[in-house]
């Protein structure tokens, strides 16, 4: 998580309230897992490094392991409430992806959605990756796709992005792979960009190149991340399709909420049905160390290919929560 966020934020507001997309003024709608649009997706920093699993004090191996497992199964809920069909972690630890891996695995998943996975090192070692395997401290990300052997093999790539010469900043790199969705094939990627301004105006175009270009004949793109910025600041250009600026190609599921345009001048029209914004995604609730509340966590879609997307923040609870940042759960229909 960035030190400090670089734009003007605004309070969190209460979780729900979603607007469908239309030529009209924007109408609010409650999102659920039982009214939400059929193609689901998750983005999350699970923070599994910095964030310390409560290990009781002198905790035998057997307790850590029961930690641990309690972790694993209250993501895997969450997974599972959603029916999600794509699930993008970042800030993610070797040993907690295995679990992950294990536990969403046909051989654990009788009668409920398995899922096939794909993992990318940013880093070799982590400090605090020891909780999850004290032999394998490899630090990165990794893509859950709904279905047995849902990802096309052979087409997982991880690109390490541009770095500013005399900057110490940590690895960031982009982890891509074709899946299954929905009965469709479609280009999944995420990222984690580096907080440092400069950093993150140089990696933030560089996504948007690399996903772009790795899609083959147009296919359906689903990015998603922590990018370490605000929706309305400049960086963003490169990926969102309107607002101010905007060069990409691709929508943000939690844009058409209204409670949030507040935030961003461009939104002022009350007419305005979508919006650079969306509800914050790192707060103080969920961590103290948290500086500013803000929405730094995405998940983009296609704009050509997907319609009517929903987006929220799950709540979390300081000291008690899976991770410092909130949940990003978005949904979508297809265009075409």
């Amino acid at each position: 998580m960035r030190a400090s966020f670089r734009a003007l934020l605004a309070a969190l507001f209460s979780i729900g309230l979603l607007l469908t997309a239309g030529t009209g003024p924007a109408q609010a709608d409650e999102v659920t897992p039982e009214t939400a649009k059929p193609v689901r997706f998750i983005s999350y920093n699970v923070c599994g490094a910095k964030c310390p699993l409560s290990f009781p004090q002198n905790a035998t191996d057997a307790q850590k392991d029961s930690t641990r497992a309690a972790w694993v199964s209250g993501f895997v809920a969450e997974v599972d409430s959603w029916d999600s069909d794509l699930v993008m972690l970042q800030e993610l630890c070797y040993g907690q992806w295995k679990l992950i891996r294990d536990a969403l695995a046909p051989a654990q998943r009788a009668g409920t959605a398995s899922y096939d996975t794909v993992w990318g090192a940013a880093l070799s070692s982590a400090s605090g990756c020891d909780q999850w395997d004290e032999d394998d401290q490899r630090f990165g990300l990794a893509i859950f796709s709904k279905g047995a052997g849902s990802v096309v093999p052979l087409t997982r790539s991880v690109t390490f992005l541009p770095e500013v010469q005399g900057l110490d900043t940590e690895n960031r790199i982009v982890l891509c792979a074709r899946t299954a969705l929905d009965g469709r094939t479609a280009r999944a990627c995420t990222t984690h960009i580096d907080p440092h301004d400069a950093t993150t105006a140089l990696q933030v175009p560089k996504v948007a190149e690399l996903v772009e270009t790795g899609r083959q004949d147009g296919e359906p793109v689903v990015l998603a991340g922590d990018f370490n910025q605000v929706p309305e600041h400049q960086d963003m250009n490169p990926l969102y399709n309107h607002g101010t600026g905007s060069t990409g190609l691709f929508q943000e599921v939690d844009e058409n909420d209204a409670s949030q345009f507040v935030r961003n001048p461009d939104c002022s029209d009350t007419t305005t049905v979508r919006c650079r914004s969306g509800e914050d995604t790192a707060t103080k609730t969920c961590s103290s160390r948290t500086p500013s509340n803000g929405k730094i966590d995405y998940l983009f879609l296609s704009y050509e290919w997907f319609k009517t997307v929903q987006g929220d923040a799950l709540p979390c609870t300081q000291g008690s929560s899976l991770s410092d940042h909130h949940l990003l759960r978005g949904a979508a229909a297809w265009e075409k």
